[in-house]
């Protein structure tokens, strides 16, 4: 059975409850009659006997650029943040009874909407954190695809959340048995790539690197990662001799918002470089070339906040497992999983996406005085200024 934890941290509880307290009554009125007037008219329906097409995925969305998060979903959506970067998977309930409420306020605030696909996307990927597996985690797959789907509505200036939005399809393609919303999600994700190399090489390349080894979607996947290699460093990258301590000076003088926010380290994932080559090695560790595999895990460690990273002995242990995982990685039907970290690829962890976001000790110390909604502005996070 799935974990319910709607359970808040102490340090917002009491901002939470005076914000909500006083609209409790009010909400659960709103509620009640909405759900009264939707069952009224499902009644009708039936009654009449229509064939009635629904959609319930995707429909015309209108971001609303004049009214400002309220209150309640600035709260919210910190929220979300302070628990993904805690990496609290048991709080996931909380976070969308929350996240919901902000929608069900407003469900054209683009923030909030984004935030609902990050964290369904989040539960189904690092399902094994759970004790046992419920069949209905499937749905966080269509959910995410739901709300991805409407942010991209919101927003189709965003590659971040069009790049999103395609491994969701693939995801619930793969679920559903459903070949053309696959294809759909990979034409989709070589849009995304189209429209930001540096950051979409590697979020379509991730989500393949589950197919076969030998699969050419797999290794088109493996070639992403290497591409996005030349893109953050702005030349073909060195294949047989990986080393990243020349291109390390750049993170201080990168002025281009789609090189820095794609390939350093930042406040939302404090260990994207780290996390990116864990991935890396991981994928040519299943392709079988191992050695290599192990020269790229040696790149995180030259990343300056390498220290703070708190999985800094998951990547020791790849280091010395690397040529044992050639097989654990490529036939992991065959193996005995034992370990949701150290016997799976990274994409199929308990780790797959705290491997990046979460924070250490030393990384809220280095981002304590950060300002979400002034780096919101100034790096314009949502692609809301052309």
């Amino acid at each position: 059975m799935l974990k319910s934890s709607i359970i808040l941290n102490s340090s917002t509880l009491t901002s939470i409850q005076a914000l909500t307290f006083q609209e409790n009554h009010y909400f659960e009125k709103s509620f009640y009659n909405t759900m009264k007037k939707i069952i009224s008219l499902l009644a009708i329906y039936l009654l009449i006997g229509c064939s009635i097409a629904v959609k319930t995925i995707n429909q015309k969305k209108v971001l609303d650029t004049t009214k400002e998060s309220s209150a309640l979903g600035t709260l919210y959506n910190k929220y979300f943040w302070d628990n993904f970067h805690e990496g609290n998977y048991d709080n996931i309930d909380s976070v969308l009874y929350y996240l919901s409420a902000s929608y069900y306020e407003n469900p054209n605030d683009l923030e909030t909407v984004a935030h609902l696909g990050f964290v369904h996307m989040w539960a189904i990927s690092e399902m094994s954190n759970l004790k046992t597996v419920s069949p209905t985690i499937i749905d966080h797959s269509t959910l995410a695809l739901k709300y991805f789907g409407e942010a991209y509505k919101l927003n189709p200036n965003d590659p971040r959340v069009l790049g999103f939005f395609a491994d969701a399809k693939m995801m619930t393609a793969s679920i559903s048995d459903d070949k053309k919303l696959s294809t759909q999600g990979y034409f989709d994700g070589k849009k995304s790539i189209s429209q930001w190399k540096q950051f979409n090489y590697f979020t379509v390349g991730y989500v393949l690197g589950q197919l076969h080894e030998e699969s050419w979607q797999y290794k088109k996947g493996l070639e992403w990662q290497w591409k996005t290699l030349d893109k953050c460093y702005c030349e073909k990258f060195d294949r047989e001799n990986p080393d990243i301590e020349k291109y390390l000076p750049m993170e201080k003088t990168e002025d281009n918002l789609k090189r820095k926010r794609a390939c350093w380290n930042s406040w939302i994932a404090p260990h994207n470089v780290e996390g990116f080559y864990l991935n890396m090695g991981d994928m040519l560790v299943k392709s079988g070339d191992w050695k290599k595999g192990v020269q790229i895990y040696n790149l995180a460690k030259q990343v300056p906040q390498y220290e703070n990273w708190i999985y800094k002995s998951v990547l020791e242990k790849r280091i010395t497992s690397a040529e044992e995982n050639v097989k654990k990685f490529s036939q992991p039907e065959k193996s005995e999983i034992n370990d949701p970290i150290n016997d799976v690829m990274l994409i199929n962890s308990s780790i797959s996406c705290m491997a990046c976001h979460k924070m250490s000790s030393g990384d809220k110390e280095m981002y304590k005085d950060f300002d979400w909604n002034n780096y919101k502005d100034i790096s314009n996070i949502y692609w809301l200024k052309k």
